[in-house]
Protein backbone atom coordinates (compact mmCIF):
# COMPACT_ATOMS: atom_id res chain seq x y z
CA UNK A 1 0.00 0.00 0.00
CA UNK A 2 1.53 2.93 -0.94
CA UNK A 3 -0.72 5.66 0.63
CA UNK A 4 0.17 4.22 3.92
CA UNK A 5 4.05 4.90 3.38
CA UNK A 6 3.04 8.92 3.06
CA UNK A 7 3.63 9.87 6.68
CA UNK A 8 1.45 12.13 6.35
CA UNK A 9 -1.36 9.93 5.15
CA UNK A 10 -0.45 7.40 7.61
CA UNK A 11 -0.37 9.88 10.81
CA UNK A 12 -2.92 12.02 9.65
CA UNK A 13 -5.38 9.07 9.20
CA UNK A 14 -4.39 7.68 12.65
CA UNK A 15 -5.58 10.33 14.42
CA UNK A 16 -8.30 11.01 12.69
CA UNK A 17 -9.87 7.51 13.54
CA UNK A 18 -8.69 6.97 17.23
CA UNK A 19 -10.56 10.27 17.81
CA UNK A 20 -13.79 9.38 15.64
CA UNK A 21 -14.03 6.02 17.45
CA UNK A 22 -13.15 7.86 20.94
CA UNK A 23 -15.78 10.71 20.63
CA UNK A 24 -18.73 7.91 19.52
CA UNK A 25 -18.22 6.18 22.92
CA UNK A 26 -17.74 8.97 24.51
CA UNK A 27 -20.98 10.66 23.18
CA UNK A 28 -22.50 7.06 24.24
CA UNK A 29 -20.85 7.41 27.99
CA UNK A 30 -21.82 11.17 28.42
CA UNK A 31 -25.97 10.59 27.11
CA UNK A 32 -25.89 7.17 29.79
CA UNK A 33 -24.94 9.15 32.43
CA UNK A 34 -26.86 12.10 32.26
CA UNK A 35 -30.09 11.31 29.23
CA UNK A 36 -31.56 14.34 28.14
CA UNK A 37 -35.25 15.00 27.77
CA UNK A 38 -37.36 13.76 25.22
CA UNK A 39 -38.47 16.43 24.22
CA UNK A 40 -37.21 20.01 22.41
CA UNK A 41 -36.82 23.25 24.67
CA UNK A 42 -37.33 26.43 22.90
CA UNK A 43 -34.31 27.93 24.88
CA UNK A 44 -31.97 24.95 25.98
CA UNK A 45 -32.52 22.74 23.41
CA UNK A 46 -33.85 24.44 20.23
CA UNK A 47 -34.04 22.05 17.65
CA UNK A 48 -35.24 24.33 14.85
CA UNK A 49 -38.36 22.49 14.12
CA UNK A 50 -36.63 19.58 13.60
CA UNK A 51 -37.48 16.26 14.63
CA UNK A 52 -35.25 14.65 17.64
CA UNK A 53 -33.07 11.79 16.55
CA UNK A 54 -32.97 9.87 19.64
CA UNK A 55 -33.53 6.07 19.10
CA UNK A 56 -31.92 3.52 17.01
CA UNK A 57 -28.81 3.80 15.11
CA UNK A 58 -29.77 7.07 14.24
CA UNK A 59 -29.96 8.03 17.88
CA UNK A 60 -26.59 6.57 19.25
CA UNK A 61 -24.48 7.65 16.01
CA UNK A 62 -26.10 11.10 14.80
CA UNK A 63 -28.34 12.43 17.75
CA UNK A 64 -25.42 13.71 19.73
CA UNK A 65 -24.62 15.86 16.77
CA UNK A 66 -27.64 17.54 16.90
CA UNK A 67 -26.60 20.32 18.52
CA UNK A 68 -26.95 24.31 17.51
CA UNK A 69 -25.27 25.50 14.27
CA UNK A 70 -25.64 21.85 12.90
CA UNK A 71 -29.28 22.49 13.06
CA UNK A 72 -28.82 25.75 11.31
CA UNK A 73 -27.17 24.04 8.56
CA UNK A 74 -29.46 20.97 8.10
CA UNK A 75 -32.35 23.80 8.15
CA UNK A 76 -30.46 25.68 5.15
CA UNK A 77 -29.83 22.36 3.27
CA UNK A 78 -33.63 21.66 3.92
CA UNK A 79 -35.36 25.25 3.18
CA UNK A 80 -32.68 27.93 1.96
CA UNK A 81 -33.00 30.77 3.97
CA UNK A 82 -36.66 30.52 4.94
CA UNK A 83 -35.34 31.65 8.26
CA UNK A 84 -33.77 34.87 8.07
CA UNK A 85 -31.14 34.04 11.39
CA UNK A 86 -29.98 31.11 9.18
CA UNK A 87 -28.87 34.13 6.72
CA UNK A 88 -25.38 34.36 8.45
CA UNK A 89 -24.25 31.20 7.60
CA UNK A 90 -22.73 31.50 3.19
CA UNK A 91 -24.22 27.95 1.54
CA UNK A 92 -21.49 25.88 0.31
CA UNK A 93 -21.60 23.14 3.29
CA UNK A 94 -25.34 23.36 2.77
CA UNK A 95 -25.75 22.77 -0.44
CA UNK A 96 -23.69 20.09 -0.27
CA UNK A 97 -25.43 18.67 2.90
CA UNK A 98 -28.30 18.38 0.17
CA UNK A 99 -26.79 17.37 -2.94
CA UNK A 100 -25.58 14.12 -1.06
CA UNK A 101 -28.78 14.14 1.29
CA UNK A 102 -31.23 13.91 -2.18
CA UNK A 103 -30.63 9.95 -2.93
CA UNK A 104 -31.43 9.21 0.70
CA UNK A 105 -34.74 10.85 0.65
CA UNK A 106 -33.58 14.42 1.71
CA UNK A 107 -35.02 13.55 5.40
CA UNK A 108 -33.51 14.85 8.24
CA UNK A 109 -31.76 11.81 9.12
CA UNK A 110 -30.37 12.08 5.82
CA UNK A 111 -29.28 15.39 6.09
CA UNK A 112 -27.37 14.86 9.47
CA UNK A 113 -25.86 11.91 8.21
CA UNK A 114 -24.36 13.83 5.47
CA UNK A 115 -23.30 16.73 7.18
CA UNK A 116 -20.99 14.41 9.76
CA UNK A 117 -19.77 12.26 6.58
CA UNK A 118 -18.63 15.65 4.59
CA UNK A 119 -17.17 17.17 8.12
CA UNK A 120 -15.32 13.68 8.75
CA UNK A 121 -14.11 13.54 5.46
CA UNK A 122 -12.83 17.26 6.00
CA UNK A 123 -11.17 16.39 8.99
CA UNK A 124 -9.18 13.64 7.78
CA UNK A 125 -7.92 15.64 4.95
CA UNK A 126 -7.25 18.71 6.97
CA UNK A 127 -4.82 16.24 9.25
CA UNK A 128 -3.12 15.02 6.45
CA UNK A 129 -2.77 18.57 4.88
CA UNK A 130 -1.48 20.00 7.73
CA UNK A 131 1.18 16.96 8.08
CA UNK A 132 2.47 17.91 5.28
CA UNK A 133 2.40 21.92 5.74
CA UNK A 134 4.28 21.17 8.64
CA UNK A 135 6.57 19.00 7.54
CA UNK A 136 8.09 22.10 5.09
CA UNK A 137 7.43 25.06 6.93
CA UNK A 138 8.94 23.76 10.47
CA UNK A 139 10.22 20.46 10.09
CA UNK A 140 9.01 16.92 9.86
CA UNK A 141 9.78 15.91 13.13
CA UNK A 142 7.63 18.73 13.93
CA UNK A 143 4.72 17.77 12.18
CA UNK A 144 2.90 14.92 13.87
CA UNK A 145 2.86 17.15 17.42
CA UNK A 146 1.39 20.21 14.86
CA UNK A 147 -1.54 17.56 14.13
CA UNK A 148 -2.07 16.56 17.42
CA UNK A 149 -2.05 19.53 19.24
CA UNK A 150 -4.63 20.90 16.62
CA UNK A 151 -6.81 17.58 16.62
CA UNK A 152 -6.61 17.75 21.03
CA UNK A 153 -7.59 21.60 21.26
CA UNK A 154 -10.31 21.67 23.87
CA UNK A 155 -12.66 22.32 21.10
CA UNK A 156 -11.38 20.11 18.34
CA UNK A 157 -14.01 18.33 18.34
CA UNK A 158 -15.97 20.30 16.24
CA UNK A 159 -13.76 19.49 13.13
CA UNK A 160 -15.81 16.09 13.89
CA UNK A 161 -19.00 17.94 14.25
CA UNK A 162 -21.20 18.75 11.51
CA UNK A 163 -20.03 22.35 11.41
CA UNK A 164 -18.21 23.94 9.28
CA UNK A 165 -14.81 24.07 10.87
CA UNK A 166 -13.37 20.71 9.02
CA UNK A 167 -14.34 22.17 5.74
CA UNK A 168 -13.12 25.61 5.86
CA UNK A 169 -10.27 24.63 7.84
CA UNK A 170 -9.19 22.28 5.01
CA UNK A 171 -10.23 24.91 1.90
CA UNK A 172 -7.96 27.74 3.79
CA UNK A 173 -5.06 25.26 4.47
CA UNK A 174 -4.86 24.37 1.04
CA UNK A 175 -5.73 27.57 -0.40
CA UNK A 176 -2.61 29.06 1.50
CA UNK A 177 -0.85 25.86 0.61
CA UNK A 178 -1.24 26.34 -2.75
CA UNK A 179 0.06 29.98 -2.46
CA UNK A 180 3.30 28.96 -0.66
CA UNK A 181 3.63 26.29 -3.74
CA UNK A 182 3.11 28.95 -6.61
CA UNK A 183 -0.08 27.22 -7.85
CA UNK A 184 -2.40 30.84 -7.58
CA UNK A 185 -5.11 29.77 -9.58
CA UNK A 186 -5.70 26.17 -7.61
CA UNK A 187 -5.25 28.59 -3.89
CA UNK A 188 -7.31 31.16 -5.39
CA UNK A 189 -10.05 28.40 -6.40
CA UNK A 190 -9.97 26.91 -2.84
CA UNK A 191 -10.22 30.85 -1.30
CA UNK A 192 -13.29 31.29 -3.31
CA UNK A 193 -14.79 27.76 -1.78
CA UNK A 194 -13.07 28.45 1.45
CA UNK A 195 -15.27 32.34 1.30
CA UNK A 196 -18.50 30.46 0.57
CA UNK A 197 -18.28 28.07 3.62
CA UNK A 198 -17.62 31.05 6.55
CA UNK A 199 -17.79 34.48 5.63
CA UNK A 200 -14.22 35.37 7.38
CA UNK A 201 -13.04 33.48 4.08
CA UNK A 202 -12.20 36.38 1.85
CA UNK A 203 -9.64 37.18 4.52
CA UNK A 204 -7.56 34.79 2.15
CA UNK A 205 -6.90 37.58 -0.50
CA UNK A 206 -4.67 39.60 1.22
CA UNK A 207 -1.85 36.59 1.99
CA UNK A 208 -2.22 35.15 -1.04
CA UNK A 209 -2.18 39.30 -3.05
CA UNK A 210 1.27 38.90 -1.10
CA UNK A 211 2.64 35.83 -1.93
CA UNK A 212 1.94 36.31 -5.45
CA UNK A 213 3.94 39.50 -5.16
CA UNK A 214 6.45 37.74 -3.18
CA UNK A 215 7.11 35.05 -5.85
CA UNK A 216 5.96 37.41 -9.01
CA UNK A 217 7.09 40.40 -8.68
CA UNK A 218 5.86 43.21 -10.27
CA UNK A 219 2.74 42.67 -13.05
CA UNK A 220 3.22 44.20 -16.58
CA UNK A 221 0.11 43.79 -18.43
CA UNK A 222 1.15 44.23 -21.72
CA UNK A 223 3.93 41.87 -21.63
CA UNK A 224 2.74 38.62 -19.30
CA UNK A 225 -1.00 37.73 -19.96
CA UNK A 226 -0.19 34.30 -17.31
CA UNK A 227 0.60 36.81 -14.88
CA UNK A 228 -1.81 38.97 -14.88
CA UNK A 229 -4.41 36.04 -14.67
CA UNK A 230 -2.74 34.62 -11.89
CA UNK A 231 -2.88 37.89 -9.58
CA UNK A 232 -6.78 38.05 -10.34
CA UNK A 233 -7.20 34.60 -9.50
CA UNK A 234 -5.64 35.88 -5.60
CA UNK A 235 -8.85 38.17 -5.42
CA UNK A 236 -11.44 34.95 -5.85
CA UNK A 237 -11.97 34.84 -2.23
CA UNK A 238 -13.33 37.97 -1.97
CA UNK A 239 -15.36 37.68 -5.12
CA UNK A 240 -17.38 34.63 -3.14
CA UNK A 241 -17.84 36.79 -0.23
CA UNK A 242 -19.35 39.44 -2.67
CA UNK A 243 -21.29 36.63 -4.71
CA UNK A 244 -22.78 35.51 -1.27
CA UNK A 245 -23.84 39.03 0.00
CA UNK A 246 -25.47 39.94 -4.14
CA UNK A 247 -27.31 36.81 -3.58
CA UNK A 248 -28.67 37.50 -0.11
CA UNK A 249 -29.69 40.89 -1.76
CA UNK A 250 -31.71 39.55 -4.54
CA UNK A 251 -33.43 36.87 -2.43
CA UNK A 252 -34.66 40.25 -0.36
CA UNK A 253 -32.81 39.03 2.89
CA UNK A 254 -31.71 42.06 5.59
CA UNK A 255 -28.32 43.30 6.04
CA UNK A 256 -25.93 41.13 7.84
CA UNK A 257 -25.64 43.63 10.16
CA UNK A 258 -28.95 43.50 10.86
CA UNK A 259 -29.56 39.75 11.51
CA UNK A 260 -26.41 39.90 13.88
CA UNK A 261 -27.78 42.93 16.06
CA UNK A 262 -31.77 40.86 15.86
CA UNK A 263 -30.98 37.21 16.44
CA UNK A 264 -26.89 36.79 17.30
CA UNK A 265 -26.95 39.92 19.99
CA UNK A 266 -23.46 41.05 18.03
CA UNK A 267 -22.94 44.16 16.41
CA UNK A 268 -19.81 46.03 14.86
CA UNK A 269 -17.47 47.90 17.48
CA UNK A 270 -14.01 49.10 18.01
CA UNK A 271 -11.38 45.84 17.84
CA UNK A 272 -10.55 44.43 20.86
CA UNK A 273 -13.71 46.10 22.89
CA UNK A 274 -15.27 42.87 23.67
CA UNK A 275 -11.87 41.87 25.68
CA UNK A 276 -12.87 44.49 27.57
CA UNK A 277 -16.07 43.20 27.94
CA UNK A 278 -14.94 40.08 28.85
CA UNK A 279 -12.52 41.55 31.56
CA UNK A 280 -15.40 43.13 32.97
CA UNK A 281 -17.59 40.22 33.23
CA UNK A 282 -14.71 38.27 34.54
CA UNK A 283 -13.88 40.23 37.39
CA UNK A 284 -16.53 42.57 38.26
CA UNK A 285 -20.08 40.32 37.38
CA UNK A 286 -21.48 42.35 34.75
CA UNK A 287 -24.44 40.65 33.28
CA UNK A 288 -23.14 38.18 30.35
CA UNK A 289 -23.75 34.64 29.11
CA UNK A 290 -23.50 31.91 30.97
CA UNK A 291 -20.39 29.58 31.64
CA UNK A 292 -17.43 31.33 33.13
CA UNK A 293 -15.24 28.16 32.55
CA UNK A 294 -15.80 29.09 29.07
CA UNK A 295 -15.57 32.88 28.81
CA UNK A 296 -12.27 32.33 30.88
CA UNK A 297 -10.74 29.75 28.13
CA UNK A 298 -12.05 32.16 25.35
CA UNK A 299 -9.76 34.99 26.80
CA UNK A 300 -7.45 32.82 26.89
CA UNK A 301 -7.55 32.09 23.65
CA UNK A 302 -7.93 35.51 22.43
CA UNK A 303 -4.41 36.24 24.71
CA UNK A 304 -2.47 33.15 22.67
CA UNK A 305 -3.97 34.60 19.28
CA UNK A 306 -2.38 37.41 20.10
CA UNK A 307 0.68 36.09 21.12
CA UNK A 308 1.35 33.94 18.90
CA UNK A 309 0.32 36.04 15.69
CA UNK A 310 2.65 38.68 16.50
CA UNK A 311 5.60 35.72 16.75
CA UNK A 312 4.26 34.07 13.15
CA UNK A 313 5.44 37.19 11.40
CA UNK A 314 9.31 36.50 12.87
CA UNK A 315 8.69 32.60 13.04
CA UNK A 316 6.52 31.76 9.81
CA UNK A 317 6.62 34.27 7.69
CA UNK A 318 4.83 37.21 6.30
CA UNK A 319 2.23 35.22 4.47
CA UNK A 320 1.14 33.58 7.69
CA UNK A 321 1.63 36.11 9.73
CA UNK A 322 -0.81 38.20 7.26
CA UNK A 323 -3.47 35.62 7.52
CA UNK A 324 -3.23 35.27 10.90
CA UNK A 325 -3.72 39.05 11.90
CA UNK A 326 -6.39 39.80 9.24
CA UNK A 327 -8.64 36.75 10.71
CA UNK A 328 -8.32 37.99 14.11
CA UNK A 329 -9.45 41.29 13.59
CA UNK A 330 -12.14 40.45 12.09
CA UNK A 331 -13.02 37.97 15.00
CA UNK A 332 -11.73 41.15 17.46
CA UNK A 333 -14.48 43.74 15.68
CA UNK A 334 -17.78 42.17 17.01
CA UNK A 335 -18.89 43.08 20.19
CA UNK A 336 -21.85 41.67 22.57
CA UNK A 337 -22.85 42.65 25.91
CA UNK A 338 -24.60 39.23 26.11
CA UNK A 339 -21.87 37.25 24.62
CA UNK A 340 -18.71 38.60 24.86
CA UNK A 341 -15.58 36.89 22.80
CA UNK A 342 -18.42 34.79 21.25
CA UNK A 343 -16.88 31.38 20.06
CA UNK A 344 -13.29 32.86 19.82
CA UNK A 345 -11.90 29.14 21.44
CA UNK A 346 -13.81 27.13 18.49
CA UNK A 347 -12.63 30.19 16.13
CA UNK A 348 -8.73 29.58 17.12
CA UNK A 349 -8.76 25.98 15.15
CA UNK A 350 -8.75 28.32 11.93
CA UNK A 351 -5.01 29.33 13.35
CA UNK A 352 -2.49 27.32 11.58
CA UNK A 353 0.24 29.20 12.76
CA UNK A 354 -0.50 29.24 16.50
CA UNK A 355 0.06 25.25 16.18
CA UNK A 356 2.77 25.50 13.68
CA UNK A 357 4.52 28.02 16.38
CA UNK A 358 3.37 25.25 19.59
CA UNK A 359 4.72 22.38 17.22
CA UNK A 360 8.32 23.57 17.45
CA UNK A 361 8.04 24.73 21.15
CA UNK A 362 6.46 21.30 22.11
CA UNK A 363 10.03 20.02 21.19
CA UNK A 364 10.84 19.79 24.88
CA UNK A 365 8.77 17.64 26.97
CA UNK A 366 7.94 19.99 29.70
CA UNK A 367 6.23 22.23 26.91
CA UNK A 368 4.59 18.96 25.44
CA UNK A 369 3.45 18.46 28.72
CA UNK A 370 1.90 21.51 29.55
CA UNK A 371 0.16 21.87 26.37
CA UNK A 372 -1.43 18.16 26.05
CA UNK A 373 -2.60 18.09 29.54
CA UNK A 374 -4.86 20.53 30.17
CA UNK A 375 -5.81 20.07 26.60
CA UNK A 376 -7.09 16.48 27.37
CA UNK A 377 -9.46 17.43 30.35
CA UNK A 378 -10.56 19.92 28.76
CA UNK A 379 -11.43 18.04 25.34
CA UNK A 380 -13.16 15.81 27.44
CA UNK A 381 -15.05 18.46 29.48
CA UNK A 382 -15.99 20.63 26.51
CA UNK A 383 -17.47 17.58 24.39
CA UNK A 384 -18.96 16.26 27.14
CA UNK A 385 -21.11 19.30 27.57
CA UNK A 386 -21.66 19.91 24.17
CA UNK A 387 -23.30 15.91 23.93
CA UNK A 388 -25.83 17.52 26.87
CA UNK A 389 -26.62 20.74 25.25
CA UNK A 390 -24.44 22.63 27.05
CA UNK A 391 -22.94 25.96 25.71
CA UNK A 392 -18.99 25.57 24.83
CA UNK A 393 -18.35 27.68 21.41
Amino acid sequence: MRWWRDTAVKQGLIVFVALRLFLTVWAVIVLLVQPLPAEADEVLRPYQGQPILNSGAAGWLLGPWQRFDALHYTAIAANSYQNEADSVFPPLYPWIIRALAFPLGSSHTAHMAAAILVANLACLGLFILLHKVAAAEIGPEHATRAVIYLALFPTAFFLFAPYTESLFLLLALGSLWSARRGNFWQAGLLGLLASLTRLTGWVLVVPLAYEFWRQRGQLDVMKDMRKVGEGTAVLLPGIGTFLFLVYRWTIGLPALSDIYRAYWYQQTGLPGYDLLRALQTMFLGAPARTGELTLWFDFFCALLLLATTILAFRRLGITWGLYALLLLFFMLLPTSELKPLYSFSRYTLAFFPTFLLLAGWGQNPWVNRLILYPSLILYLYFSGQFFIWGWVA
